[in-house]
């Protein structure tokens, strides 16, 4: 099968099955399958997609698991040599999805590439052309991520180096997955497992690019997001992040600053849950450096950011 449309969802309401019809309506004549990722749905949403479009494969967790293990049970059960991830709350616009996977193949399956990422007004199911993103630049010392405007990314061909990877629509091949370990299926809850994944890519000598011409829709998180996400589950998240791509003066270096930056109650949970899972962490850790090309301080150079400094 040449590729697989993998859709993370949790407790979507009508935007799964808005999300499933714009990728069927978008993906005609493709060799692909349509898989839906549920991270232990209880709205009905799921069940729903399932209704109006029979062709729908689903696999799941009975508990909540997180995004990232969810995107990482459906990269592994996806059959085609490509990868789609959508969120379940996103509008391929006609031709994106083909013009993805014809990108990934064209450079041979050794990047990661991102679409143009317009706001979605879920309301009227429609693209925003006024808020328009094309790329993330990243702080290496929190992870935080902002906006880039195009003409501030660097252009390689027809693409655009990508500082930071926006995870809620990507391609890769399944190949380069696999290499890469794949989203993190610790972490926990939501957020940083795009993060990780881009600073994996570049480490090990894959880029992440940018085609500005596809273009799918995305509904950002708000007041009315139907899922909560606890602050110590994202700095669970970036502690794992930070463990496994960072060399041991980083690290450490990181650690501190981090420590400073939350408060003692978030801090202590935060590392609670890291420790439960540290070993997992240590072991992708060793994996990671012994198939990398470059170190952060490369990367940090490569994209003009201040922290850290070193040789690379």
């Amino acid at each position: 099968m040449r590729a697989s449309v993998v859709i993370a969802a949790h407790n979507e309401g009508d935007l799964l099955w808005k999300t499933v019809r714009s990728t069927v309506e978008t993906a005609r004549g493709l060799d692909c399958e349509i898989l839906v990722a549920d991270d232990a749905s209880t709205d009905g949403c799921v069940r729903e997609a399932r209704r109006r479009y029979a062709e729908l494969r689903v696999v799941g967790f009975s508990r909540r698991r997180g995004c990232s293990a969810a995107k990482d049970l459906g990269a592994r059960r996806a059959r085609g040599r490509v990868i789609v991830f959508m969120d379940g709350h996103c509008k391929p616009e006609p031709y994106s999805i083909h013009q993805l996977i014809s990108d990934v193949e064209a450079l041979q399956g050794k990047a990661i590439l991102t679409p143009t990422v317009p706001s979605l007004d879920v309301n009227r199911w429609r693209c925003s052309d006024r808020r328009v993103g094309h790329g993330y630049l990243m702080s290496l010392a929190t992870f935080s991520a902002r906006w880039i405007p195009l003409e501030r990314m660097r252009r390689v061909g027809p693409f655009f180096e990508v500082p930071a990877l926006v995870g809620c629509c990507l391609a890769m091949s399944k190949e380069l997955y696999g290499k890469l370990r794949g989203f993190d299926r610790h972490m926990i809850e939501w957020g940083v497992e795009d993060v990780d994944m881009g600073i994996k890519a570049w480490l090990l000598g894959h880029a992440v690019l940018h085609d500005p011409s596809p273009i799918i829709g995305h509904r950002f998180i708000s007041a009315s997001t139907s899922f909560t996400v606890h602050a110590e589950s994202v700095v669970a998240n970036e502690i794992r992040t930070a463990r496994k791509n960072f060399t041991e003066p980083v690290w450490n270096e990181w650690l501190r600053r981090a420590e400073r930056r939350h408060s003692k109650t978030t801090w202590a949970a935060a590392w609670a849950l890291y420790q439960g899972q540290s070993r997992s962490a240590d072991e992708e850790r060793r994996y990671l450096m012994s198939e990398r090309v470059h170190d952060e301080a490369w990367y940090a150079r490569r994209f003009g950011l201040r922290w850290p400094r070193g040789r690379g």
